[in-house]
């Protein structure tokens, strides 16, 4: 039946051609005309009412000089969509490229090249990842900003403070993996691929509350906390898009500065001798630990975030011409500027550069330490031998690479490089970036297998199948948009979206499984530690301390009068060093 009805759609289109002939569009620039289909099937006409057809996802218009129509690839929520359908309809009243350009961006208050620049009166929303342009004016910037405040760094102070406290540990074998994929399936590896799926096929007018369905709770993992929550509000209607996003910049770095408040609490009150400067579980605890968990936490969730904001001001759209040849490179998220504008590479190219040279410098450290060539070298250098590896630096390290074997303790920099690669590969068209996505995840799928780098065999297994899982989420968005763009089978694509769904939600399961097993292992863990402190305390254990043996007593905290045997204090002794470093020693290979 599906092999009848396409056979009949193209008996018909052929009939069509044949009586009507070839359409001619409806936009002329002086004596020129443009003909159509044309575009390699992104901008078409309809051969019955000669009216075009745009594929979503995508503007024409006029970039060059010379006035000629070209098509570039339009930001998710710039341009004008058809939220029923895969083509958006053109109107024949399309007498001027203006008017085009009115059509296709007046429904989001855009403007100009690519839809990127806000209409008079609005400016970009601070808290929409979509870019949404909103109504903004000089008296509410001041109330917006204590909204901004409140929404975005009051939670990141909340979060890591806990983190600080409580010594929660985000590097470790079981979370990583899924934080790889909640942090890459709310950015590169996108399910809409940037509106060029249909997936209004299945869901309609609903597609974009899905899509924050998964996008929302993801995010959480890429420090973007409760902003998306709040209606779109905006800051300054001076600012523009590019604007907006170097300012995310501050949030990524934020916990930075957290981290560094904390320590400076710690030295004033050790100097000072002013308690009442830290709180009470400051005092109490040691935390020198936690600071270098807290610091982990922050490279663990800000990095795939800088690589975020760094590709957003650095992506460019090429436009093409009917011949699909690339004519122009102008930038994504702000089409008035091309890519070698100097405001451009000035105010914004040239520090996202000078951020993507210390993101490539993380993981060369974590690929690095501890290898044996390394260790002969730094052996031989006097002067680096002192610091080498120092053991603040060797605690850092030995978070992210704990969990591995110790001779595959590099696949911790290889975690982190392949955010830098999968966004590498946004720069480019949409085919070759799925191409090079879906090459990305074999690859490490056959090194977990091959190689097995946990030390725990169920970790292995589970990373294997986050990958899995990425794949075949990469090559079902790489079959919808290719079916977008030519006559789709509509069951297929119906089907393969709803799997793509279901794909989706599978992380978020496990990490629910996971927070209840932990939760439950965590409440057990304090009973026991209740038990054995009431037990240390009874008269009646007290009245025993005369048979305990002396070389046996604990030097710290612990009473004379209340002995432990040897299993009891070992595990005291590695409770407290636990407590005090935050992880287990650095194993050196």
């Amino acid at each position: 039946m599906n092999i009848y009805n396409f056979l009949l759609s193209a008996v018909l289109l052929t009939v069509s051609l044949i009586i009507y002939g070839e359409c001619t569009s409806m936009v002329e620039f002086g004596d020129n005309c443009i003909t159509c289909p044309k575009y390699g099937g992104f901008l078409t006409c309809d051969p019955v009412t000669c009216d075009w057809l745009l594929l979503n996802g995508n503007w024409v218009g006029n970039v060059t000089a010379e006035g000629e129509l070209l098509v570039a690839s339009c930001p998710s929520g710039y341009c004008v969509i058809n939220e029923t359908g895969r083509y958006v309809w053109i109107p024949q009243n399309m007498t001027s490229i203006q008017s085009l350009n009115d059509f296709l961006c007046n429904s989001s208050h855009r403007m100009g090249i690519l839809c990127g620049l806000c209409q008079p009166g609005y400016a970009p929303a601070i808290n929409s990842d979509s870019g949404d342009c909103v109504s903004c004016d000089s008296k509410s910037s001041r109330v917006n900003w204590m909204y901004y405040i409140l929404a975005v760094y009051v939670p990141l102070l909340v979060v890591f403070l806990l983190i600080i406290v409580f010594n929660i540990r985000l590097t470790t074998g079981p979370l990583n993996s899924f934080i790889l994929f909640a942090q890459v399936i709310s950015t590169t590896v996108s399910i809409d691929e940037q509106g060029s799926a249909p997936l209004n096929v299945v869901y309609g007018r609903s597609t974009g509350t899905f899509t924050n369905a998964y996008v929302i709770p993801y995010n959480l993992f890429n420090l973007n906390l409760f902003g998306n929550l709040l209606p779109p509000f905006c800051l300054n209607e001076n600012l523009n898009t590019l604007d907006v996003i170097a300012l995310r910049y501050m949030e990524a770095l934020f916990p930075v500065v957290i981290i560094i408040g904390v320590v400076l609490l710690l030295q004033c009150n050790r100097y000072l001798k002013v308690n009442a400067i830290l709180p009470s579980c400051f005092q109490k605890y040691r935390v020198g630990g936690q600071l270098v968990q807290a610091f982990a936490a922050f490279i663990m969730l800000s990095y795939n975030r800088l690589c975020e904001i760094t590709t957003y001001l650095l992506t460019p759209s090429l436009a093409f011409d009917d011949t699909q040849q690339y004519v122009q490179s102008i930038v994504y998220y702000q089409g008035d500027y091309s890519s070698q504008n100097a405001h451009y590479v000035a105010h914004y190219k040239t520090p996202a550069y000078l951020v993507t040279v210390l993101l490539i410098f993380v993981p060369i450290i974590l690929l690095h330490y501890p290898m044996i060539w390394v260790e002969n070298i730094v052996s031989k250098i006097s002067r680096v031998k002192k610091w080498y590896p120092s053991a603040s630096i060797a605690i850092l390290l030995d978070t992210f690479q704990g969990c591995f074997q110790d001779n595959r303790r590099y696949f911790a920099g290889l975690y982190l490089m392949l955010r830098i690669m999968l966004f590498f590969a946004y720069f480019q068209p949409w085919q070759l970036q799925l191409l090079i996505q879906q090459i990305l995840f074999i690859v490490y799928i056959f090194l977990l297998v091959s190689l097995k780098p946990y030390r725990e065999t169920h970790l292995n297994y589970l990373d294997t199948a986050i990958f899995t899982n990425l794949a075949l989420i990469n090559g079902l968005s790489w079959y919808t948009v290719t079916a977008n763009q030519t006559i789709p089978n509509e069951e297929a694509l119906v089907t393969c979206i709803i799997f793509e769904s279901i794909l989706v939600f599978l992380p978020f399961v496990y990490l629910v499984a996971y927070l209840l097993w932990y939760i439950t292992k965590c409440y057990h863990k304090a009973i026991k530690t209740r038990v054995f402190e009431w037990y240390h305390n009874t008269t009646w254990h007290v009245g025993r301390a005369t048979q305990g043996r002396h070389e046996n007593m604990p030097h710290d905290n612990m009473s004379t009068a209340h002995p432990v045997n040897n299993e009891d204090m070992d595990d005291l002794i590695k409770r407290q060093d636990e407590w005090q470093y935050g992880t287990v020693q650095p194993r050196m290979v």
